[in-house]
């Protein structure tokens, strides 16, 4: 899939979130695209089971699941850049970090280039390449390997985990409204990120504001556990519902 198109299909989620339904034609004139091309589009997105086509409309699928990594990366992309850099900018040399596979964390690796002397592990596959061509030192969490998310899993993946001593993990989130904490949507992700909750001495939480309206059904983390939250500008509400993190970081 060209990169033109994984970011067409992330501003078409990005528009079906804030309208719900939409017309097709109403929508291919937005994103000033043919409706043909419109169609290549909305039949991808129907085939991963994102969204819906109902008599000239089309909406997004109200289950929870995890939308393809390649889109997901371009999907709120100023907004999960600001927050990752600014996340990873707190790494200090020689610590042990842990970073994890999702989106917005990936998009700030290059943050960490600016450091010495640091040990990083991931499960995410396109991280690891990606810090292994910064000639940081890598370590890849073994286990089974989840195509849509890139990312490893599974006993494998934890038993490694026990064994290592973290300064700081990294963890993103799918949504926590009308949550007490921080979720994922699938539960194969909950043992391992237990596992690093339990061997690190700081646990923070980057995502971009968008997670406040979404929701997963799978919560591996409660606002009290993290140490620090980093994520976009906040509104009173907001920050209300988050009182109980001890660290707010807003770019």
């Amino acid at each position: 899939m060209r990169a033109s198109k994984e970011k067409r299909l992330g501003l078409i989620l990005e528009i079906l979130e804030r309208e719900e339904k939409m017309r097709v034609r109403d929508l291919a004139q937005e994103l000033d695209i043919t409706p043909e091309t419109l169609r290549s589009d909305l039949t991808d997105l129907v085939q991963m089971r994102l969204v819906e086509r109902e008599h000239g409309f089309v909406r997004l699928v109200q289950a929870p699941q995890e939308t393809p990594m390649s889109i997901r990366s371009g999907h709120h992309v100023q907004e999960k850049i600001a927050v990752a850099y600014a996340a990873l900018s707190t790494v200090k040399d020689g610590q042990v970090i842990f970073v994890d596979a999702g989106s917005t964390v990936l998009l700030g690796l290059h943050e960490l280039a600016k450091r010495r002397d640091l040990l990083v592990a991931t499960n995410s596959l396109p991280g690891a390449l990606e810090l292994s061509k910064m000639n940081i030192r890598t370590l890849v969490l073994g286990g089974m390997a989840y195509n849509p998310g890139q990312r490893t899993y599974g006993n494998f993946a934890t038993n490694v985990v026990d064994h290592i001593q973290f300064d700081v993990v990294f963890l993103g989130s799918d949504g926590f409204r009308d949550a007490r904490g921080f979720t994922t949507l699938h539960d194969n992700e909950l043992g391992l990120k237990r596992h690093l909750i339990a061997q690190t001495q700081k646990v923070v939480v980057v995502c971009d504001a968008s997670k406040f309206d979404d929701k997963a059904p799978f919560m591996f983390c409660t606002f009290a556990e993290a140490d620090l939250l980093v994520t976009n500008r906040l509104t009173p509400d907001q920050r209300r519902k988050i009182e109980d993190i001890r660290e707010i970081l807003e770019v």
